[in-house]
């Protein structure tokens, strides 16, 4: 062990931080001044930088640094350019902490005042607040889970959601910490009048994100595991209770936890056994106190500095204070937590995890065409089961290339040259191979910032209903990987979010109501050893779960997974259905408990959903870039109601960063709706219950609506990522920045009305010059809501006969009615517009569309009132010929 000390400042109350993204120590000053230390030459002189004086807490995100202070400012610091950015917010009392969440893209801070403050980073930082019961001490954010956790001096903590743009509190914890209350208004006496303010409250996360370290009014540690607040996992204790604790940091590998006290004693465990390992008494002289803790990376070595801050200025740093033959053997951090997890019934979900790792080896089945792209190790040497260097060439092309090659040996080059009789077509098929697809899902999405835990993020699976995501957590510099996956919901009052690690790196997933489906599809590991795990659970209990390994053939992999969607009208869940298909195109059917029931083959799945009716929408590939869907419905024995229909749907190539599929989903009707990323525009199917008569409907261009038609220029950016289509509405999110897929904080939904694109927009500057009147837009607003109507009518009416339910068919013939109001109505403004307009063919064009007396004896009457006697006289005959029409009806069926 080697102590040392920092003379940074030659008094005042210093706080040390550790930077993981510059490597370097940031060293703030209640006087006033941070000094930055770069660890990798301590001997340079620091870069020393004015903030504002009697700082109360540090944190940062890439180059950015927050400063709080007991004047209630909260300064920002570019770190990169080493100097203030100023206030950007200020508080009438006191703040205590900050942290930057999601990303950087927002920013919390807190104090005296009982609120929490949210500010948008992306928003010209714009500011809104949450209230909280009380002074807030200090603040906690775990960035793997997007979980924030409140110390409150009232003794209880809060632990917040902050995934969304509105925090939402999930759990408190009562009663825990000490008391403490911070009463100090401008300098922070810690040797006297505000010694109470250094006794500990923060809370902790693990690197990993699953632990939550909490000190307590007995002067201990807990550890709470995040998937069950109501159990303690662990707990640290200190004999001597009397003694309070100042501060305490877990190391970044999760291995050592310091712990300091205000007698300076120093106090390093072993966190897995709770051993005590070491136990050191800080030299300060004149009553002066640490003031917190921190862990720092030692160059070029995956051990740990433990640095102290002080209140006489100084920072005190220990290297090698833990060495390596008082450590408890443990090679896998995350093994032996999910062992320990085992042990106290923390995690039952997953508890024959397979230990063996993905080997990540390279399909076999591809024959000559990959061997122009790699390393040549020996030009002479071709696997037998290769076809030959010369296959598909002329006799000279062949020898030119031979003589090419040896020349490439002789100046001692590896390489090979590339065919070019096969590099276009292994990347178009590259280009176009299937990739296993959730609805909703999206890319990995790696975090900017190098914090304790390098993040990747992404979403498994997204619907009206909630959402799947996956965070992959590298937690130590040994690269030990951890992922875990949330479940999610937009409507809390419902379920419970909940949480789990995940042994097994599931990449598909389905959800309904009341379970989640999830699949490891194999993709990236033909080997098998992972592929066609399939894991089913219940949103509410672990009880009734399963899990099974669909057989894969070499190269298949999983492509989609889906399970039925709860009807409204039924309470019976136990006929649900989970479908599973593949890159072959094997698609398996189970039941709720994972019994196989069927198995069919077909061309290679791109994906599926199933619907509450147990129909069955599939879309295949038929070519690269070539599309075809497929409707069953499991009710009728199977029976395909459409067949390999081709689909209006392709890959854009432009655009390769456009994704195939934005959203993909049932109405509340079971008409399949599907939105290319190529186009933006929702497309619903009509008639497909007729067989090789089914017809894609566009009833929005989801890009257009959002923008306002583009005229907006706030709004230009703007993005839909869709979720789900009821009655007109779709559910959707709307996106705010540049990025084609939602990211974190994710918005809440909203809905927007469909709107048939049948209209040219009219932009401002039109508008603003008189080049649209009111009149109009009205008749331009009456036709897309007269086609509205019709459309929506028909496909609402092709579904009458699909429910036995009473309630059913009453809400659609509900439907039906106001279809027909609405349609009625926007024909007579559009007949009412053509006769001021003196477009009498047109009127009558119009008013032969009518097929209510009501409303033809309304346009008979606007055609009197404007004089229009021939037009009157045609409508009296449509009229005499409705009734007509309509007394033959009624005697057919008498």
């Amino acid at each position: 062990m080697i102590e040392d000390k920092i003379t940074a400042f030659p008094n005042g109350n210093s706080f040390v931080r550790y930077h993981p993204a510059i490597e370097k120590l940031v060293i703030g000053n209640s006087e006033g001044l941070i000094k930055i230390f770069n660890i990798n030459e301590p001997d340079l002189e620091p870069v020393s930088i004015d903030i504002n004086e009697n700082l109360t807490s540090l944190s940062f995100h890439s180059n950015t640094l927050l400063v709080t202070n007991t004047a209630g400012n909260l300064e920002l610091i570019n770190l990169k350019e080493n100097e203030s950015k100023g206030t950007i917010y200020r508080s009438e009392l006191p703040l205590r902490d900050s942290v930057f969440i999601n990303e950087g893209k927002r920013l919390l801070c807190g104090g005296d005042d009982n609120k929490l403050v949210l500010i948008d980073m992306l928003n010209e930082k714009s500011v809104s607040t949450l209230p909280i019961p009380d002074q807030l001490l200090n603040m906690s954010y775990n960035v793997t889970g997007e979980i924030l956790s409140l110390s409150l001096s009232n003794g209880n903590i809060q632990i917040y959601s902050v995934i969304n743009e509105v925090p939402n509190l999930i759990e408190t914890i009562s009663n825990i910490l000490p008391v403490k209350i911070n009463s100090s208004l401008d300098t922070i006496d810690y040797i006297g009048e505000n010694n109470d303010e250094l006794i500990a409250t923060k809370t902790q996360w693990s690197s990993n994100g699953e632990s939550l370290l909490i000190p307590t009014a007995f002067n201990s540690i807990k550890v709470y595991d995040r998937s069950n607040w109501t159990d303690v996992v662990k707990e640290f204790k200190l004999k001597d209770s009397d003694v309070r604790m100042v501060d305490f940091e877990l190391s970044p590998n999760n291995k050592h936890l310091a712990v300091s006290y205000k007698d300076l004693t120093l106090k390093v465990f072993d966190f897995s056994s709770k051993k005590l390992l070491k136990d050191v008494k800080l030299e300060l002289q004149d009553g002066h106190y640490p003031t917190n803790l921190i862990w720092s990376e030692i160059p070029k070595s995956s051990d740990y500095n433990l640095c102290i801050g002080t209140t006489n200025g100084c920072i005190v740093t220990y290297r090698d204070l833990v060495s390596e033959d008082s450590e408890p053997i443990s090679r896998n951090l995350f093994l032996d937590e999910a062992e320990e997890s085992d042990a106290n019934n923390t995690d039952d979900l997953f508890n024959d995890s397979d230990d063996e790792a993905q080997a990540q080896s390279k399909p076999n089945g591809i024959l000559h065409e990959e061997d122009s792209l790699v390393i040549d190790q020996d030009d002479e040497d071709e696997d037998d089961n290769e076809m030959p260097d010369y296959y598909n060439k002329d006799v000279d092309s062949y020898l030119d290339e031979r003589r090419s090659n040896k020349r490439f040996k002789l100046n001692g080059s590896k390489f090979k040259s590339p065919s070019p009789y096969i590099s276009d077509r292994i990347s178009e098929t590259k280009e176009f191979e299937l990739q296993p697809y959730s609805p909703g899902s999206t890319p990995w999405s790696q975090s900017q910032n190098k914090s304790l835990s390098d993040t990747d993020r992404r979403y498994l699976s997204m619907n009206s209903i909630g959402y799947i995501w996956s965070v992959k957590t590298a937690s130590n510099p040994e690269n030990l990987n951890q992922q875990s996956i949330t479940i999610s919901f937009f409507d809390r009052s419902i379920n419970k979010d909940y949480h789990f690690i995940d042994y097994y790196q599931y990449d598909l997933c389905s959800m309904n109501e009341k379970g989640v489906l999830l699949a490891c599809s194999g993709y990236k590991d033909k080997t098998g050893k992972q592929g066609g795990k399939v894991f089913y659970r219940f949103h509410d209990t672990v009880q009734d779960s399963w899990e099974r390994k669909i057989p894969l053939l070499k190269d298949e992999y999983i492509t989609s997974v889906s399970i039925t969607n709860n009807s409204r009208f039924e309470t019976d869940y136990s006929d649900a259905l989970i479908i599973i298909g593949t890159n072959f195109g094997y698609v398996r059917f189970f039941n709720l408990h994972g019994l196989c029931i069927n198995l069919i083959k077909t061309p290679p799945v791109a994906t599926l959903v199933a619907s509450s009716s147990s129909i069955i929408f599939m879309i295949n590939q038929i070519s690269p870039n070539v599309y075809a869907y497929s409707i069953i419905d499991v009710n009728q024995d199977y029976k395909f109601i459409q067949q390999d229909v081709l689909l209006p749907l392709k890959k854009c190539t432009k655009h390769p960063q456009l994704p195939l599929i934005k959203g993909i989903f049932f109405n509340e009707y079971n008409d399949p709706c599907l939105v290319p990323g190529i186009d933006d525009t929702l497309l619903i199917l009509s008639t497909w219950r007729e067989t090789n008569n089914a017809k894609w409907i566009p009833i929005l261009n989801c890009k257009e609506v959002i923008t306002e038609n583009g005229t907006s220029e706030s709004k230009k950016n703007w993005k839909c990522w869709p979720l789900g289509l009821y009655k007109d509405q779709l559910n959707c999110l709307i996106l705010k920045t540049e990025n084609q897929y939602p990211g974190f904080p994710l918005p809440l939904p909203i809905e927007l009305e469909i709107k048939l694109p049948v209209m040219c927009a009219k932009s401002k500057e039109i508008e603003s010059n008189g080049g649209s009147d009111s009149a109009s837009n009205n008749e331009e607003d009456a036709e897309e809501s007269f086609l509205r109507a019709s459309t929506m009518g028909r496909i609402v009416n092709d579904s009458l006969n699909d429910g036995e339910n009473e309630e059913f068919n009453d809400e659609i013939l509900e439907r039906l009615q106001n279809y027909s109001m609405i349609f009625d109505k926007s024909l007579l403004k559009l007949f009412a517009s053509a006769c001021q307009e003196s477009r009498l063919n047109r009127a009558l064009s119009i008013a032969k569309l009518i097929k209510n007396d009501k409303a033809l004896m309304a346009a008979s009457k606007i055609s009197e009132r404007l004089e229009f006697l021939n037009l009157a006289g045609k409508i009296s005959k449509l009229r005499e010929d409705l009734v007509n029409l309509s007394e033959g009806e009624d005697d057919d069926e008498n």
